[in-house]
């Protein structure tokens, strides 16, 4: 069985805490502090459930927040920074559902029914976590990307590559990160489509990205068949 060192899977400790940096003035070290920021990102992502991003003020923020202006200012420049900063939250928050699956052998016994699992996760929360809608991976505000170096799409697929191949072993020559980058950002466009379509059509759509998902990635975790011995 291929492991990770074997393949182009390369292990971070934490991916989402150098890109949080980034996006951040800085990091609250104190519970009081985190609660600010809490606060910000939850005010944030309440006003992006209602307005546009052009109309999202840091004011408007603030008053939803109910924290200083100054207090704003402290962790984060703008109002852009905050809305990096909760979509990486958001994927946090689902690759932590998801790494729990693994880590408590909650995940089915097949990368295929291992990957329908993690898909009803992201669907629920497309539902049930404010924001986690509109803030999702790198193409969530338009013209407003967000910088590579906080690329949500590299750290998805970093993560679940390396819970999956760790899980299911890599199988055949495709590259695994690319492979993997590659269906986070099919499966993210044909989920958005499924948002935008009637109800009766959604479930094809899903299906359809369903069906995507499994041909890419069977290219990276289906073991090769036997050969059928000759008589």
């Amino acid at each position: 069985m291929s492991t990770l060192m074997d393949k182009d899977v390369r292990v971070h400790e934490d991916p989402a805490k150098g890109r949080l940096a980034r996006v951040m003035r800085r990091q609250p070290v104190q519970q009081r502090g985190a609660a600010t920021v809490s606060a910000i990102l939850d005010a944030c992502a309440s006003l992006l459930n209602e307005y546009d991003y052009d109309d999202i003020t840091t004011a408007r923020i603030v008053d939803v927040a109910g924290v200083p202006i100054g207090s704003f200012y402290q962790y984060f420049p703008d109002k852009r920074s905050v809305v990096h900063a909760l979509a990486l939250r958001g994927m946090e928050t689902y690759l932590r559902e998801v790494g729990e699956l693994f880590a408590a052998d909650l995940i089915a016994d097949t990368w295929r029914e291992a990957m329908a699992q993690i898909v009803a996760v992201y669907m629920r929360m497309l539902t049930d976590v404010p924001g986690f809608g509109r803030v999702r991976f790198s193409d969530m505000l338009d013209s407003h990307r967000l910088d590579s170096s906080v690329d949500q799409y590299e750290l998805m697929a970093e993560r679940l590559a390396e819970m999956f191949v760790n899980r299911f072993g890599a199988h055949g020559d495709a590259p695994v990160m690319l492979t993997f980058r590659i269906a986070v950002q099919t499966a993210d466009a044909l989920f958005k489509l499924a948002e935008r379509v009637d109800e009766d059509d959604r479930a094809y759509v899903v299906g359809t990205a369903n069906e995507l998902l499994t041909g890419m990635l069977g290219s990276v975790l289906e073991k090769p068949q036997d050969p059928i011995q000759s008589p």
